[in-house]
This record gives C-alpha cells, structure tokens and sequence, in this order.
C-alpha cells in the first residue's frame, strides 16, 4: 500500500517497507519507485528500511503545472521523511535521482546519511548532444501528439537505453514502468526559473558524509563522466563499475546494485 506526504499543495506517494536502518530510493526520470522493484526485496532481507516515493510528476504522486527544479524534488524528499518519522536516512539516487539526492546532500546535510549515487545525472553539467536531441524529440512529441507516443516513439529509442535494452527482459520491465509516465514536466505550464545562484558541481567538496558511485560500463560517455566528476569531487568518494551494464542498472544488474547498497549503507 503506497502512503503519501504533503509538501504544500503537492502530495508525494511512497512505499514504505521493513525495519532497521532506513535507505531512500529515488528513481529517474520518466520512471517510478517500481524500477527497484528487484533490489528491494534483497535490501529488506538484508535488515534495512526501505522507502520509495514516486517524484512529483510520476507514478502516483502530484503533476504540479510547474516546480520541477532539483530543488523542488529535494524538498518533496523531506517531506517523504518527515511523513515516514525519520529525521535522517541513506539515500540512494538513481539517474535524475542521484541529482536530487546531490541536492539534497548539499542543501540539507542534516537528513542525509550515507549517500549512493547511481548513474547520476550532474545538476549543471549539459547532457552530450545525442542525448540532449533526443530529449527535444521527447518533448517535441509529448506536445503535439501526447506523451504515450513520446514514450513510445523518440524515448524508446533513446541512446542512453540502447546497451540496457539489449538484455533480456529490460524493455518489458522498461516499457511496463514508463506507459504509465504522465509527462507532467514536459507538459508543464510555465518554465522554472532558476532556484539558486550556486552550481552543484562547484560544491562537491562540501560533501563529507561516506558516498558511493555506481557507474554501468556501459553507459552513455556522459554519465560515466558525470559518475567520474562527482567521484573526483567528493572527498572519499568511492567509484564502482558494473561490468556489462548500461544505464538501466537496476533492472539489469538489482542483485550486484543491492549488495553494494547494503555494504555501503550498513558498513560502520
């Protein structure tokens, strides 16, 4: 049964199960918290708590007709903690999760225990450019023939899936998650403006809690350099590759992905 959290007019759905020590899940774009739905169990079994919201604009939870800033997704995270009674958890960030959990870490220290970082999305660093056009191609379509034909047309063939989709299962697994993408933010009203004057990439050396950084090896070139920028930045940090993964690590490698989240998260 999902549970919900208020963050003002928006409400935050999230699957909150077990006991223990607590780890947030944050999933990617176009996504929701079903794309842990393999490395949950392994992390239950292992003794940890494990909460998965769906960001505003995916899944369940609210569409807001703008707000979709990093800024604004670290916020909807507290408010998951605060409705779940933690004041501090782990946070394991997948892809535009691995940005807000960045966010978070660095705008609200005080609710972040270890930190995971996989296949991160850089929050100011640009996209490379095969990526960055097929993501006009998205929103493109999402406007003017809706967002299932985005979903099924220009994202489906994204570049950064292209090594994932080769696996057996992941577009199944693929498919099933994003049909239900609402396409909230491409369809949003009005355009955020900028929530702060500050970049996240000049503040990775105020980061000083334990952090690890997951990277597929077979990701796309700029992933793996923004897994590499945040690895180099962060004091401590630590860099783990997956062998013969792409970006969609969770659905093509959640045994290996659990067992280094639980290493990390329980270790000292």
């Amino acid at each position: 049964m999902m549970a919900h959290a208020a963050n003002g007019p928006v409400t935050i759905s999230y699957r909150d199960e077990g006991d223990g020590q607590p780890v947030l899940l944050i999933h990617g774009h176009t996504l929701d918290h079903t794309v842990f739905d393999d490395v949950t169990p392994k992390l239950l079994a292992a003794g940890l708590r494990v909460v998965r919201p769906d960001l505003r604009g995916h899944g369940k939870s609210s569409m807001p007709e703008a707000g979709y800033r990093f800024s604004d997704h670290a916020a909807d995270m507290c408010a998951v903690l605060d409705a779940a009674g933690l004041e501090r958890a782990a946070v394991a960030g997948f892809s535009l999760g691995g940005g807000i959990a960045l966010e978070m870490a660095l705008t609200m220290p005080e609710r972040v225990g270890r930190l995971v970082l996989i296949d991160p999305v850089m929050p100011g660093r640009p996209f490379e450019p095969a990526f960055m056009e097929n993501i006009r191609q998205v929103a493109r379509t999402a406007r003017t023939k809706g967002i299932r034909a985005a979903m099924e047309g220009p994202w489906a063939s994204s570049p950064l899936f292209a090594h994932s989709l080769s696996k057996p299962g992941v577009r199944e697994k693929l498919t099933a998650i994003v049909q239900h993408f609402p396409g909230a933010e491409y369809l949003a009203a009005r355009r955020d403006e900028p929530a702060h004057d500050w970049k996240v990439p000049d503040r990775l050396g105020e980061i000083t809690i334990p952090v690890l950084v997951i990277a597929g090896e077979q990701d796309m070139p700029g992933f793996q350099a923004f897994a590499r920028e945040a690895a180099d930045g962060i004091p401590d940090a630590r860099l783990i590759t997956i062998p013969g993964s792409g970006h969609l690590v969770p659905l093509e490698d959640p045994e290996t992905l659990a067992r280094l989240i639980v290493e990390h998260v329980m270790t000292g």
